[in-house]
């Protein structure tokens, strides 16, 4: 009894070996759709969803399957491939096989489970494969990682490579050959005796179209259709005797265009945010809670993605307490879990309190990039147990924390300040919740809540923004319920580029955050998007393909298309006090744009009978506003003590 498959890259025609051997008495398994695929896959891409979570992503594209390759196979795996395959192991048929493009994504277990099978490697031109589309276009949806891209032709190109440099990495099974599509219609008498020889039994032959092959040269390889070739193609071309182009139209994609010219913004019409979805206009404040449903809903859809609620529970632990800062502060390090396994899921805050204060503190509430420890020079600290990005100047290496970026942050936290006019500081290491890099999902908090009814993921399910705002609403859980020393009541949360992103998002999320503040956090923050200035939809979404939902990469180079913009962002905190800061120098978070989306804001802020802005745009180093606030500081992409002055001198006014 002898059993058989396809591997090879989907859109490679290996429909026509399914339906060679189908015809030739091999028993490919049912049922069958038209292209000879043993359906339903679903357990078959669950399967490559496990095999993807031993793949290492080295960056741009390049991949290492060594875990994969060396290492157990899963009994998850076995069972789920198992359940593919039930209606083909369970046959009595002398020959049996199957044939599914996905089988290639998780080829190197497929040989290790099935060493005696006979594999037949199906090749075609990756310039005609890229044309149509399959379901593994976007490897995102199998959870394998990769540069994302918003070019359709791409996202194939960098499958086809994927899955052939996995080919390539796994160790060739005993039985193998090598069959190109083109050599199957061109030449097919020569290549069924091949496979006769090969597979050991006479082979049907069934009809062929010729036109299927070389069909690149009728693509018209245009902006619409996209390049066919890419420069990565070559050395498989050449391999498997393909011409490669001596002067290909596009080998390398144009790079991100960028904005720094105002007279260069297009022109742009901000959408109502007193209109309602049916038309009706919004005169008081309360008609607003309706509205805003409407516009939260439209961020959490298009943007966002939608948050998942409280945790199945949420446990406290005091790690450690003491003295900080020359006795002028209490120090409390907390770690919340979010199940019942305390080192799973987990977020440790710190947090330092005025030790003079006789009431429940005030407090500034935020996320840090580098840990606790950098917050302050104190050597009670404790450094993150979660990775951290390598950088010299925090004494970070292969993703390690280390004491030598003690208080390397501390300008950025001004805590003395803080503490010196009564405000607590509680921050925790934004990495525990997501690290801030591209798996498709498999770290941070995200797997505590899969997509219903998706087999991957919903394309409004949270990014990294949704995960980090939702960490932030959990330590508000715990200042309200299970923290008597800080005013839950009077509490800013705070963020300084993208995770002035997330303080927007939490706070538009989370009404219990008394104010805002959001420094320098530009597109996907404070600034317009309509406006294209700076940074951008499109270039955002690519370099940080994790951030957002799937649904918001539809808007880049369409702007124009968005439904919404970020006042509208800024609008969903009123009534409450919000301060938005920018930098001279910042612009690829576009300044302007911050500040005029500000500005728009203002006219919910008016149903509250609440003054705004209240003017154009401040010269530098100066704080205008009053329930909406803003200043832009000369200088760069940063925080310093003159922001901190100017976030403590408003939330005294608003806070107490």
């Amino acid at each position: 009894m002898s059993l058989i498959t396809v591997i090879g890259r989907g859109h490679s025609g290996t429909r026509a070996m399914s339906h060679t051997l189908s015809a030739s008495g091999v028993d490919m398994g049912n049922p069958l759709n038209a292209s000879g695929d043993l359906i339903p896959a679903g357990d078959m891409y669950e399967a490559c969803r496990v095999f993807a979570r031993y793949v290492d992503w080295k960056g741009d594209l390049s991949w290492d399957w060594q875990r994969a390759i060396t290492g157990e196979i899963p009994k998850e795996f076995t069972r789920l491939l198992n359940s593919f395959l039930k209606s083909v192991l369970s046959s009595d048929a002398p020959r049996r096989g199957w044939k599914i493009p996905e089988t290639t994504l998780c080829f190197p277990w497929i040989a290790r489970l099935f060493p005696d099978a006979k594999f037949i490697f199906w090749i075609r031109n990756p310039r005609d494969c890229i044309i149509g589309t399959h379901v593994t276009d976007d490897m995102e949806r199998f959870g394998i990682p990769y540069p994302t891209t918003l070019d359709e032709r791409r996202r194939r190109a960098i499958s086809w490579k994927y899955q052939y440099d996995l080919v390539k990495a796994t160790p060739r099974p005993k039985n193998w050959i090598e069959v190109r599509l083109e050599d199957f219609v061109l030449k097919q008498d020569e290549t069924l005796a091949r496979l006769e020889q090969f597979l050991g039994f006479p082979m049907a032959k069934i009809p062929v179209k010729p036109e299927v092959i070389d069909r690149w040269l009728k693509d018209d390889d245009d902006t619409t259709t996209g390049p066919n070739y890419y420069s990565f193609f070559e050395p498989a071309m050449r391999e498997y005797g393909y011409d490669v182009p001596a002067n290909p139209k596009s080998i390398v994609p144009p790079p991100f265009t960028f904005n720094y010219d105002e007279s260069k913004v297009p022109p742009y019409s901000l959408p109502d945010i007193l209109t309602a979805s049916n038309g009706d206009s919004i005169v008081n404040a309360t008609q607003w809670p309706a509205r805003r449903a409407e516009i939260l809903n439209l961020f959490a859809e298009e943007m966002y993605g939608v948050m998942p609620g409280r945790p199945p529970c949420l446990h406290a632990q005091l790690r450690e307490q003491g003295d900080s800062l020359n006795g002028k502060a209490i120090r409390q390090q907390v770690r919340l879990t979010f199940t019942d396994e305390p080192d799973k899921y987990f977020l440790d805050l710190l947090i330092l309190r005025p030790a003079a204060a006789t009431q429940p503190a005030p407090a500034f509430l935020g996320l840090n990039f580098h840990g606790n420890h950098t917050v302050l020079d104190d050597p009670a600290i404790l450094l993150p147990q979660t990775p951290v990005r390598d950088q010299e100047k925090f004494g970070s290496k292969n993703g390690k924390p280390s004491a030598a970026g003690r208080g390397k942050a501390a300008e950025t936290w001004s805590a003395e300040m803080l503490i010196d006019h009564g405000f607590a500081l509680v921050t925790a290491y934004y990495g525990d919740l997501d690290p801030d890099f591209h798996d498709c999902f498999r770290n941070g908090v995200h797997p505590l809540f899969p997509s219903p009814g998706y087999a991957y993921r919903a394309p409004n399910a949270w990014g990294a923004i949704g995960a980090w705002a939702w960490g932030l609403s959990r330590i508000m859980d715990y200042v309200e319920t299970q923290n008597d020393t800080l005013d839950p009541k009077r509490v800013a949360v705070i963020g300084h580029s993208r995770l002035g992103k997330t303080a927007l998002w939490a706070s538009a999320n989370d009404e219990r955050f008394a104010m805002t503040i959001a420094v320098q956090s530009g597109c996907g923050g404070a600034a317009l998007s309509k406006r294209a200035f700076g940074e951008n939809i499109a270039s955002i979404n690519s370099s940080f393909p994790h951030w957002f939902c799937t649904q918001f990469r539809k808007y880049g180079n369409a702007e124009q298309n968005l439904p919404f913009d970020q006042h509208a962002l800024i609008a969903l905190l009123a009534p409450r006090p919000v301060y938005i800061a920018s930098a001279t120098e910042d612009l690829w978070a576009d300044p302007k744009g911050e500040f005029l989306a500000a500005r728009h804001a203002q006219p919910v802020y008016d149903l509250f009978g609440l003054d705004g802005l209240g003017q154009d745009e401040p010269p530098p180093d100066t704080t205008i506003g009053k329930t909406i606030a803003y200043h832009r500081r000369t200088g760069t992409h940063q925080v310093n003590a003159q922001d901190w002055k100017a976030f403590i001198d408003f939330a005294r006014k608003h806070l107490g």
